[in-house]
């Protein structure tokens, strides 16, 4: 059987998924690679164009490792190769190349400057965009980093879109990821000259939007090398990395919610149309087919904070969730506020708010902070969901993550939700939701509606943890309250 790659280019790491051409898709292999990110600079946060090929090359080389002992002919079996990655992230092209670093949707330096003069329109921007506009959306960044440069610039891409470029020599994107630009029109379909011109972004620099996971154009000989691969292998238009995750982990089923946990925590919907938020608390974005939208919320610092405060305590990857579980609910008196990243873009959409740990004293154990941390990380996705559950009804929760990895936490999750939480079948989801659209390249009658199976790993809340629950979370409500 035919193979097709998903490939990942995620907030730190490329992963690249295989799997199966045909109805079912199955995952065959995985490989995955890290980068660095510089953030030497107060709330910088840029990578190496660089280090991401690299990092593409070593994933594919970890992917062969995994295939080639039994399936030594599996790269000349691509047929299709489906794309995603971390949005809104900045890359400009000059004539030679990037012209700098790429900037990631994690650098804060133009919250403030954003913020400033989006003041007395961003009601507006939202109502056409379906973003709440920041300074982490392309065309901000773009105007505050590239001022006094705009000449310079040939092209302004995403990263994901900034991969096709290197893997085809083309310059385009499609609706989910050009709405990271922050200029989309969600109603018109396109990029509007007059948001454009409010950054001062020039329409010439931007590229061609096509549908999502679309034909795009053939892997080039530059591409074929980057990859291992033969050239000639078609390449989609991908979309971005929520909603290909999204795909993976719940279909398109409008009664179940999402959640990836990465570096952030993406909190998602699907919906049958463009539904905004009156007090503008989740973006709108479109997904991975026509007519069809994510009501998103991202938690900035849900995976970045937990590789923090286990660097705190010198602990092993998964000793937070093992010393949580050692507590008790409500960490015996402690409130965790996890707004590490310096703002936060989940229900509180507000760039100013601080991390704070409430009720720390001396009789207070190091599991207590772990299961703090990690109650309150699982309170604000409760907030979410329950902005979610204004307007459509939510039966359950798929997740996906290093979460999975950890039953007591699992568990936790479900008290906390008051639904059930169930493991996502695929690990890497992103990559092999942006495969499982690409291979409808070589088998284009496969259906475009997605119900993905139920797990047969899920966590059911317990009445009496989910009750203790309700009252803790009110106490977090007010207690965090202070932090805005």
């Amino acid at each position: 059987m035919s193979l097709v790659l998903g490939i990942d280019l995620g907030t730190s790491a490329v992963k690249v998924a295989a799997v199966e051409a045909g109805p079912l898709g199955r995952l065959v292999g995985e490989g995955s690679a890290d980068f660095a990110t510089d953030s030497t600079l107060p709330h910088q946060a840029e990578q190496s164009t660089g280090d991401w090929l690299e990092a593409t090359r070593r994933a594919m080389g970890a992917l062969d490792g995994e295939l080639r002992p039994r399936d030594a002919d599996w790269a000349k079996r691509v047929a299709a190769i489906g794309l995603t990655g971390q949005l809104p992230t900045l890359v400009c092209l000059g004539e030679e190349g990037p012209l700098g670093a790429a900037i990631t949707w994690k650098d804060g330096r133009a919250d403030a400057w954003a913020s400033s003069r989006l003041e007395g329109v961003r009601a507006e921007h939202y109502a056409r965009t379906g973003m709440p506009i920041d300074g982490r959306y392309l065309a901000p960044m773009f105007r505050f980093h590239y001022a006094g440069r705009e000449s310079e610039v040939r092209t302004v891409l995403s990263a994901k879109d900034y991969l096709l470029h290197v893997l085809t020599g083309l310059a385009m994107t499609e609706p989910s990821t050009a709405a990271g630009y922050g200029v989309y029109d969600l109603s018109g379909q396109r990029f509007a000259a007059d948001l454009c011109g409010f950054w001062n972004l020039p329409q010439r620099v931007l590229p061609q939007v096509r549908p999502a996971n679309s034909m795009a154009g053939p892997l080039s000989q530059c591409g074929a090398e980057l990859l291992g691969v033969p050239a000639g292998i078609a390449v989609s238009t991908g979309a971005a990395d929520s909603v290909s995750a999204s795909f993976a982990m719940a279909g398109l089923d409008e009664r179940v919610i999402s959640i990836s946990f990465g570096s952030s925590a993406v909190i998602l919907a699907a919906s049958s149309a463009a539904r905004l938020d009156p007090h503008a608390r989740y973006l709108v974005t479109p997904h991975v087919e026509p007519s069809w939208y994510g009501r998103e919320m991202d938690l900035l610092a849900s995976g970045t904070g937990y590789r923090w405060l286990s660097s705190l305590f010198d602990w092993a990857e998964g000793e937070i969730d093992r010393q949580a579980a050692l507590s008790s609910p409500g960490a015996n008196g402690l409130f965790f506020a996890p707004y590490l990243a310096g703002g936060e873009q989940g229900a509180l959409w507000n760039p100013r708010l601080r991390g704070a740990l409430f009720g720390l004293t001396l009789g207070r154990s190091r599991a207590d902070i772990a299961r703090a941390y990690l109650e309150g990380v699982f309170f604000e996705v409760k907030r979410c969901v329950e902005v979610l559950a204004e307007t459509a009804a939510v039966d359950s929760v798929r997740v996906g993550g290093k979460i999975v990895h950890s039953a007591p936490s699992m568990q936790m999750l479900a008290d906390i939700l008051g639904l059930a939480v169930s493991e996502a079948s695929e690990r890497s989801a992103a990559a092999v939701g942006a495969a499982w659209q690409a291979t409808r390249l070589v088998l284009p009658g496969l259906p475009t509606i997605r119900r993905v199976p139920s797990s047969q790993h899920t966590a059911v809340p317990r009445a009496r943890e989910a009750d203790a629950y309700r009252s803790i979370y009110a106490d977090y409500l007010a207690k965090t309250a202070l932090c805005e």
